[in-house]
């Protein structure tokens, strides 16, 4: 459901890196405990490698309301 739109929000907003990773392919639980995931889809918002804010669920407007907030705030 959430893959379509992320996928075009990827195309909407090109200068910003849109990174899918699925957790349940990965080897081990290392990943999904080191970033505190704790359900699908979660979302990460970092900046210089830092988190800056996360959402957890399949929420569009919220999701892109985020997105526009970190393209705002980087453009300061």
């Amino acid at each position: 459901m959430m893959a379509p739109f992320y996928c075009e929000l990827s195309e909407k907003y090109p200068s910003l890196l849109f990174v899918v990773i699925d957790v349940d392919e990965m080897l081990n639980g290392d990943f999904s405990s080191s970033w505190d995931i704790k359900a699908t889809p979660t979302f990460f918002f970092l900046r210089d490698g830092e988190q800056i804010d996360k959402l957890v669920g399949a929420n569009k407007p919220e999701l892109q309301k985020k997105i526009i907030a970190l393209l705002h705030s980087t453009a300061l």
